[in-house]
This record gives structure tokens, sequence and C-alpha cells, in this order.
């Protein structure tokens, strides 16, 4: 990775020991990397002595929200929307019965739990008060001729609502 644009700055959340071990691993990594659990109320709040007086900023997860519960996923978004009034979220979900099934590979695998879905980019937006869905972005369908397959039978049986998808969300803005 290049020099970043001095009107970016790249911000990474993540628990102590991989803060660490990714500090060890990748030595020139433009990314800064802060200690903190997203599961804490007051974590983007922490955030604020990094990002200065921007709030315009560009919240990503990859294969973090399905771990949360409800709650925990409600408490990450109203976090962000009232620390980054201006934000952007692009963040990956499964459907709920996809999620909630403990069926996925990733799941199987590691014994692990994906606690919560989205029945869509709208439903991930309606989950904590202040966003709206910008786009939906259907991912599964193009790993693979049968990812399409199943990807289209599930959209058929769920009534249009995809298995596995990324939704970008925007902080609407203040009411009123």
């Amino acid at each position: 990775m290049g020099a970043l644009p001095p009107t970016v700055t790249w911000l990474g959340v993540d628990v102590p020991d991989v803060v660490e071990l990714r500090a060890r691993l990748l030595p020139g990594d433009l990314t800064r990397v802060f200690p903190a659990s997203i599961t804490e109320p007051d974590w983007a709040r922490l955030l604020l002595p990094l990002v200065g007086e921007r709030r315009d900023v560009l919240v990503l997860t990859e294969g973090v929200l399905m771990y949360l519960d409800p709650a925990g996923l409600r408490s990450f978004l109203v976090s962000c929307r009232t620390v980054f009034p201006a934000a952007e979220l692009v963040a990956d979900y499964f459907h709920p019965r996809i999620a909630l099934s403990g069926l996925h590979p990733i799941v199987k695998a590691t014994g692990a739990r994906f606690r919560s879905g989205a029945r869509g980019g709208r439903g991930l937006a309606a989950a904590a008060p202040g966003w709206e869905k910008v786009s939906d972005h259907r991912v599964m369908e193009r790993v693979s001729l049968a990812h399409r397959a199943a990807g289209g039978l599930f959209r058929l049986l769920a009534l249009g609502a995809p298995a596995y998808s990324v939704a970008r969300l925007r902080a609407a803005p203040p009411a009123g």
C-alpha cells in the first residue's frame, strides 16, 4: 500500500491481543489499530483523539456484526451514529435464517456462534435509529456458479432477501 492521502486517517479497532500480533506481523502497515472492543458502549468515543475534528468517517466491518447479539448490534450502531454523525458504514451480514442456523462452515469449524442477522440492508439500517440504506451488494452469488444457484434459491424462498450480502449505510441527517 502506498501513502495515504493527507485527508485520510485509517484506523482499526480490535482486541489488544490482535493489535499486538498485527503490529508484529505487519510492521509497515499504515493502518493505526486501536485496542478496544466494539462491544463496549464508549468504543467510538475513545477514537475521537485520533480522529480529531473530523466526524465524516467510513466504518468498515468485515465478519464482525454477525457475532453481536441484537442488543450489541444496536449498541454498536448507536455508538457510530452518536460519535460520528456523518458516518457511512459498510458491513457484511447474513440473513437471520443462515446466521442463527449454526450451519455456516465457519461456525462449524471454529465453534463460534453467529448471534444476529438482517433481512437486507434496510433491515440492518433498522437495527438502530438514524441509519439509512444506501446500497446492498450481493456477494455470495459472485463466488461461484453453485453459490449463485444457492443464493437465487434462497432469495426465492426468503421473498427476495439475500442469504449473504454487503450493505452500505449512511447516518441519516437529523430530523427537523
